[in-house]
C-alpha cells in the first residue's frame, strides 16, 4: 500500500505548531502500510501493480497529466524518501523540499535550474572538485562563464 492510497498527510502548518511535532508528523499518512506506527523504510526500485490492466491504466493516465501520483520506479520516488521531504519542508515552512542520493547530484540540478546561458559562476578553488570540474567543462557547453578565484586573494 502506497502513501497516497491512505488517508490524508499530516501536513498542515496549524496542525503541526512546534518543531519537534513537524519533525515527527509531517509527511506521515494517518493509516500507514501495514498498519505501523512509524513509517515504514520502503527498499525497493521497483514497485507492482495489481495487474496488467491497471499498469496500463497507469502507464495512459501518466501520459495524459491526469493520473493520481503513485510509486512505480525508485528514480520517480519512494514513499519513505517522500515523508522525509515533508518532514523537511514543514520544519523549514517551505512548500516543498526534495532529497538527492549525492551531493553532487544535488549541485548540478541546482546550478541546472538556476543557470542559463550567458550567466557567470564565481566560486573558489577550494571548492569541491567534481564541482568545479562540471562547472569548468559542462556549463561551458550552455554558454556559462565560470571564474575560479584562489581562497587567498582578497
Amino acid at each position: 500500500m502506497t502513501q497516497s492510497q491512505n488517508a490524508p498527510v499530516c501536513n498542515e502548518k496549524t496542525s503541526l505548531e512546534g518543531d519537534s511535532t513537524r519533525s515527527v508528523h509531517a509527511g506521515t499518512a494517518r493509516n500507514k502500510a501495514y498498519g505501523s506506527l512509524t513509517t515504514p523504510i520502503v527498499q525497493t526500485a521497483t514497485y507492482t501493480f495489481r495487474d496488467t490492466a491497471a499498469l496500463v491504466d497507469f502507464m495512459e493516465a501518466k501520459t495524459w497529466g491526469d493520473g493520481e501520483f503513485r510509486e512505480e520506479y525508485g528514480r520517480y520516488g519512494n514513499p519513505t524518501v517522500q515523508a522525509v521531504e515533508q518532514k523537511l519542508a514543514a520544519l523549514d515552512g517551505a512548500e516543498d523540499a526534495v532529497l538527492y542520493a549525492s551531493g553532487m547530484n544535488a549541485v548540478t540540478s541546482l546550478l541546472l535550474t538556476v543557470l542559463s546561458s550567458g550567466a557567470h559562476v564565481i566560486m573558489t578553488d577550494d571548492c569541491y572538485r567534481r564541482t568545479r570540474q562540471f562547472c569548468l567543462t559542462y556549463l561551458k557547453r550552455f554558454g556559462i562563464e565560470t571564474t575560479v578565484v584562489p581562497m587567498g586573494d582578497y
